[in-house]
């Protein structure tokens, strides 16, 4: 069969949009970082978070396009900045909970692409839920010493119809198939492409009773390691040639705190990522355990937890949303 000829001339275009929407975000977050007037920076920032979704979609196009997408900065990352960054790429990033993040860290081979991978699993649950309600992102440690990361919401739920097509595209061998990709799913395409180059990462899709879906990214023990210590360092005044030094930071909720109008994320000059260098991995052990089983496990273990628990007065921002 031979080669579709669109497919590189469509990766170059992304490469092209990818450099463009780097090149406006910087200069966009750089006159964020200066500006004072609160008026002025809530356009700007508006104006910021829509490039950044644009460079977001020009990097997916070079996912499926099988391109090469080259971080210039791999680092080690710990979950809860992993968490956040996938966060601050969804639209709507103000109606994410995050909630318990267990204190480990992603290899900095596999960092990058856990964050798109994760990305596109909020993104997902942040179109297909009600605007009211929340999608709550928590990271739990499993006894085979992997992470899952959950993503829950509330909405209309999956397709019954669709879940055999699911299942193929995020656990066949060799990833999506040309004629598989679906415009409705384009990031769920991407988050196979992105789980396929790494063999102990998994993504599954479970309906959430009563209603809703709950999207689990498994990352391997393999691609884990501690937390790095990172010593804070006094950060130099910007200067108009500085590079990567602005970056997004989400608000965060405080445990009991009553919903309200959330803060806009703010601007900070210096990555959320530490820049130490990278301890070695905390194991070199490979997940051999069945994705299915180790999920229903999960699973179970949760909803088990949760009946155990003491009643207690429900605070919506307080705790995980009942599956």
């Amino acid at each position: 069969m031979p080669s579709d000829p669109w497919r590189p001339v469509a990766g170059e275009f992304a490469l092209r949009l990818l450099t463009l929407s780097w090149e406006a975000v910087h200069h966009i977050g750089e006159a964020e970082f200066r500006e004072q007037d609160p008026e002025r920076r809530k356009i700007l920032f508006r104006i910021d978070h829509s490039v950044t979704r644009v460079r977001r979609l020009a990097e997916n196009l070079r996912v499926l396009t099988g391109e090469p997408l080259d971080d210039p900065d791999p680092q080690i990352t710990s979950l809860h900045d992993v968490a956040h960054a996938a966060g601050a790429a969804v639209e709507h990033y103000e109606r994410l909970h995050f909630g318990p993040m267990v204190d480990l860290a992603v290899a900095a081979s596999a960092a990058d692409d856990v964050i798109r991978i994760l990305t596109e699993l909020i993104d997902n649950a942040d179109r297909y839920s009600p605007p009211t309600e929340a999608v709550t992102i928590a990271a739990h440690l499993t006894g085979d010493g992997d992470v899952v990361i959950r993503v829950e919401d509330s909405g209309i739920g999956l397709n019954p119809a669709h879940l055999p097509w699911l299942e193929r595209l995020l656990s066949g061998p060799d990833g999506p198939a040309p004629d598989e990709l679906r415009p409705a799913h384009l990031g769920l395409s991407v988050a196979a492409v992105l789980t396929h180059r790494h063999p102990s990462l998994r993504v599954r899709l479970v309906p959430r009773q009563p209603r809703g879906t709950v999207a689990m990214l498994l990352i391997g023990a393999d691609l884990l390691c501690e937390t790095p210590q990172v010593v804070p360092e006094p950060v130099p005044a910007p200067t108009p040639n500085h590079q990567n030094d602005v970056t997004m930071v989400l608000p965060v909720q405080r445990p009991g705190q009553r919903a309200a109008p959330k803060p806009m994320p703010r601007r900070v000059p210096a990555s959320v990522r530490g820049t130490e260098p990278p301890p070695p991995p905390a194991t070199t052990e490979v997940h051999r355990t069945a994705w299915q089983d180790d999920a229903a496990d999960f699973n179970a273990g949760v909803d088990a937890a949760r009946a155990r628990a003491p009643q207690k007065q429900k605070d919506p921002d307080d705790r995980l949303p009942q599956p």
